[in-house]
């Protein structure tokens, strides 16, 4: 027991000892701390941040440096302030240091406060407290960070700056409102403040930042009682409401807002704060006297007004006394309050008011209103308050003392109509067709609710409405004119309206008003009508313009005479035309005379001139384009000649889609017919023409001088062959009617007949044929018809030759010449014979091939055909050993198969080249022989294993038997072999003791070897072809 009482004494010793050693490790130790961050403070508003130091050893003054570091550099430090180096400070913070903006208070050796006294957003950053080392040694720490962040300032308070005048016992309500934008969660209070005098500022009640009221220490009684509220309504709005004023509330009353944040200690701290403006309240103390006072609207009032009349009572401590108030127009009562607060409406304004046009309002005990809405002359005169004070008697009787008058007020009613003006004025009132109309309408007087109607008279008719735009913003356009409804754009504004016809026409031709009406609450008090304007349209300025070329047309009898009438110019560009034709002959039964009309929609009217059946199809009337329109007479006479009158009458559209007509304007032309003596004339050259088989070619048959227009014609076309026998090939009448004369239908089923011009005929002869050569020519009869409407025989002509030469195609045909040489051992193999083309004559061509073969007696043997149908032949008895291929269009193959030592000779192929004629006929173009394949095929020698090998029963016997013979011996081999090692035998003593059953120098060969060794070579060059190859 006492050895365990020692032991428990050593640890506790030791305990005690490590206690001391650690706490003086402890106490040695130097630590710096700053006050805790992140902090938040308003810009422009003071901080104040704490560093104190523990843990040193002396009992010296420790000296303190704060340094800054901004986010946007945070390596830099930046010195601000030292209580031991009065130059630490850099440039940047010297100014504010130097200023006092930034000091060091010192609470103790080890304490201090660091100031500033008004933030800017640079100040945003960490900020570091350091301690110089004042001991022997360095242990610990001698610095420490916090962070401040500078944010923006939003705090806003507001209260209306105003002077009050109460009387004792009065309620009071203040509002004052506050707002803030600040990101943080942050928490306001509100304190209402009393000014006595400059140095004497009470508190009233305060909404503190954790939402508890505090009143004043001087109106906590008052509070307590209920007479002292502030209440928050909102977000932003705090009352203060006092029941019952009193006179030591006199004074400046004015509110203050603080905003509050808590730092990462957990207490608060107040960063921003603002006041308001004062509100100077002046309390009087209570009397028994009163006053009454009228007030009306301010400046005249016009019919549809609103009226108010308000009836005020001055007076003290009115929530305790009765009044009655009573409003007189020429001494009539028209409404009345009573002392309860009860209204009465007189007997002659019950139905007003039923009609929600009067009433009366108590707004409070000394403020009372009489309003009648929509005024009328009628409510014009003198107006009047009469207000009684009201004891209260036994029950609910009241008895009233003396009463007391506001001064009267006069009011004239000034009628609506008589201020309003309405003044029509434009620019445009003479304006031509397609050009805008634009009035202005100008309405003068009040500003009230106007509606604005335009209307519109035309010429000896009554006054329509074109639109009407109420008061409230519709439109309503009128029906009867609708065609203003499209092209017209109305604008109002409060006193103005404007009206604007675009592309006005005719029809918006007339006079013009425009109609104000004034409306309040829906209810038409007024309208006056502006003056009549009227506008004319005129007819645009014609542009019409009529080309005089020519003057003068002359013609030649029986000619077709075209009298051009071109219009140059025009009004518009959609303008249409009516145009009317004239004639005037030489003639003297036939006088100024219409010919025909072609009116603005191009329907033709027939004049006096063509109602004769004789002149019924003289004349014909052609419009080529929009501005061009042709006459024509046609199979003109003598009588014809005379002058002709072209008139034009422009036709335009107006916006309203109606047609009008301008003036006319005309032009004059002479046609002069002269009588001819010109006879027909054919071009009467001799040509020759080469032309090259199945090609076409053309014979011209062509007038040599000029012909008359109205002239018709017949060809006849000739044909003469080498025997100058001649034939009649084709026929062209009159009516151009084809007619074939010649009976070779295969002739015409290849010729053409077209005229490519006037005067101009041409013959053509498609895929022409050797057998076409010729003299060709033709022969042309001239008609005339005549005024019975008959044709004439006029005179006859005929051409010159045109001699025709047909060639066969140049013959190109070219075999390839190339000579080859080929060795063949005897049914080893094949050979081919190539037959190569290598240019021919005509694509169209076919061709004939024929293989021939030379004997070495030199004699030449054909031995295979292939002829222009695709079918062949063989020849001389080839049929079995020979394969024919066609691999391209130009070559041609035969190949020898299995050749023999007959094979041998020489080879070569010929070539005819044939063309089908137009007739259908076969002709030979050209012939080519290719060059010489020489072949020597070599007789077979024969050997062991070649003999084998060719016979079955033979390859059989030597070598299928025996195999199977070895393998029947290699089995029974291998059974005895297994009994003698069941018997004790091993195969190490069998190996070595005994000869091997298996032959060691001579190893079986497969039948893969065998067989290579009797391989058969192939002895011949054969070529093998992808191609279809045909088999016999």
């Amino acid at each position: 027991m006492a050895q365990f009482n020692m032991n428990h004494q050593r640890a506790s010793l030791l305990c005690f000892l490590t206690f001391l050693l650690l706490w003086d490790y402890s106490a040695s130790q130097r630590t710096v701390q700053i006050q805790q961050g992140q902090l938040y403070r308003a810009k422009g508003y003071p901080v104040t941040i704490a560093c104190n130091v523990s843990g040193y050893e002396t009992n010296t003054q420790q000296d303190f440096e704060f340094s800054f570091f901004s986010p946007d550099n945070p390596q830099q430090e930046i010195n601000i302030i030292s209580t031991k180096n009065t130059n630490f400070a850099y440039a940047k913070y010297r100014g504010r240091v130097g200023q006092k903006d930034i000091f060091i208070e010192r609470r103790s050796r080890d304490k201090v406060l660091l100031h500033i006294r008004k933030l800017v957003d640079d100040d945003t950053g960490e900020y570091e407290c350091h301690t110089p080392n004042t001991d022997l040694k360095y242990f610990g720490t001698y610095n420490d960070k916090m962070s401040l962040t500078v944010i923006e300032d939003t705090l806003e308070a507001t209260l209306v700056k105003e002077t009050l005048n109460k009387f004792e016992g009065d309620p009071l309500q203040l509002k004052c409102e506050v707002s803030k934008q600040t990101l943080q969660h942050t928490h306001i209070s509100v304190t209402w403040y009393l000014n006595k005098t400059e140095d004497l500022r009470l508190p009233i009640i305060s909404l503190m930042r954790d939402f508890l009221l505090n009143p004043g220490s001087e109106y906590r009684v008052r509070y307590e009682a209920g007479h002292i509220g502030l209440d928050k309504i909102g977000e932003t709005t705090y009352r203060l409401s006092i029941s019952q004023l009193q006179q030591s509330d006199q004074g400046h009353i004015y509110c203050e807002a603080s905003e509050w944040i808590q730092d990462p200690d957990r207490s608060w701290y107040q960063i921003a704060s603002k006041t308001t403006a004062t509100t100077t309240v002046n309390v009087q103390g209570v009397g028994k006297d009163f006053n009454t006072q009228i007030v009306t609207n301010q400046g005249p009032l016009i019919e549809g007004d609103t009226l108010e009349i308000r009836c005020m009572v001055e007076a003290q401590n009115i929530p305790d006394r009765y009044f009655s108030v009573v409003w007189l127009r020429n001494n009539e009562e028209m409404a009345s309050f009573g002392p309860t607060g009860v209204p009465d409406i007189g007997d002659n304004y019950r139905a007003r008011e039923s009609n929600r046009q009067l009433k009366v309002v108590k707004k409070s005990n000394s403020d009372y209103l009489f309003i009648v809405y929509r005024v009328s002359k009628e409510d014009s005169g003198s107006y009047q308050c009469r207000v009684t004070e009201m004891e209260k008697g036994s029950g609910e009787n009241f008895i009233g003392k003396t009463p007391k008058f506001s001064v009267e007020v006069v009011l004239d009613i000034r009628p609506l109509r008589s201020l309003l003006t309405a003044d029509l004025k434009s620019r445009t009132i003479n304006v031509r067709d397609n050009n805008s109309i634009i009035l202005q309408c100008k309405v003068k007087g009040p500003k009230v609710p106007l509606s604005i109607t335009w209307t519109f008279m035309a010429k000896d008719s009554q006054t329509e409405n074109i639109v009407v735009i109420h008061y409230d913003g519709k439109i309503t356009w009128g029906e009867k004119t609708s065609n203003f409804k499209f092209k017209t754009i109305v604008e109002k504004t409060e006193s103005d309206s404007n009206l604007k016809i675009t592309r006005a026409s005719l029809t918006e031709m007339g006079k013009y008003q425009c109609v104000a009406e004034a409306w309040i609450n829906e209810v038409q008090l007024a309208s006056v009508s502006s003056n009549q304007l009227e506008v004319i349209v005129s007819k645009p300025v014609s542009k019409l313009s009529i080309s005089n070329e020519p003057l003068t047309i002359k013609s030649k009898v029986n000619a077709n005479v075209e009298i051009e009438c071109k219009i140059k110019a025009s009004t518009y560009e959609d303008s249409q035309f009516e145009v009317s034709w004239y004639a005037n002959k030489y003639d003297k039964d036939v006088g100024n005379k219409t010919i025909l009309i072609t009116d603005r929609n191009n329907i033709l009217m027939p004049g006096e001139l063509m109602n004769s059946h004789q002149m019924k199809n003289k004349y014909q009337s052609k419009r080529c384009s929009k501005s061009s329109y042709k006459l024509i007479i046609l199979q003109t006479d003598l009588a014809d000649s005379g002058k002709y009158y072209c008139v034009v009458e422009e036709w335009l559209q107006d916006a309203n889609n109606i047609w009008y007509s301008m003036d006319k304007k005309s032009v004059e032309i002479e046609v002069d017919i002269v009588s001819i003596e010109n006879k027909l004339q054919v071009l009467k050259t001799n040509t020759t023409m080469i032309v090259h088989e199945n090609k076409e070619f053309k014979v011209n048959c062509t007038f040599s001088n000029e012909v008359q227009s109205t002239s018709q014609f017949s060809v006849i076309w000739y044909y003469q062959n080498s025997s100058y026998a001649k034939k009649t090939l084709l026929k062209v009448k009159h009516n151009s009617v084809f007619e074939f004369l010649g009976g070779d239908k295969e002739l015409m089923k290849r010729i053409q007949f077209y005229s490519p011009s006037v005067g101009t005929y041409t013959l053509v002869i498609q895929k022409a044929d050797v057998g076409d050569s010729g003299i060709y020519f033709c022969q042309v009869d001239e008609w005339i018809i005549n005024s019975k409407n008959q044709l004439d025989f006029q005179s006859s002509d005929v051409s010159g030759f045109t001699n025709v030469e047909i060639h066969h195609p140049e013959k190109k045909l070219h075999v390839h010449k190339r000579n080859v040489s080929i060795s063949l051992v005897e049914k080893q193999g094949s050979f081919k014979l190539n037959c190569s083309i290598d240019s021919i004559s005509s694509r169209e061509s076919t061709f004939e091939v024929t293989w021939w073969k030379r004997t070495e007696q030199g004699e030449n043997q054909a031995i295979f055909i292939s002829q222009r149908n695709s079918t062949f032949r063989f020849l001389n008895g080839t049929k079995s050993s020979l394969l024919f291929e066609r691999p391209t269009a130009e070559l041609y193959t035969l190949t020898v198969q299995r050749a023999v030592v007959m094979d041998s000779g020489s080879y070569y192929c010929r070539v005819k080249e044939l063309l089908l004629s137009p007739r259908n006929q076969w002709h030979e173009i050209a012939t080519d022989t290719s060059g010489t394949s020489t072949v020597d095929i070599k007789q077979e020698e024969h050997s062991v294993f070649s003999t084998v090998c060719a016979s079955q029963s033979l390859l059989s016997f030597v070598f299928i038997y025996p195999f199977i013979v070895i393998v029947l011996l290699i089995m029974v081999i291998l059974y005895l072999y297994y009994k003698l090692w069941k018997a004790g035998g091993t195969h190490k003593s069998c190996k070595e003791n005994g000869p091997s059953l298996w032959s060691e120098r001579g190893p079986l060969k497969s039948l893969n070897e065998i067989d290579a060794q009797d391989e058969i070579p192939n002895g011949g060059d054969v070529e093998m072809n992808s191609d279809a190859v045909l088999y016999i």
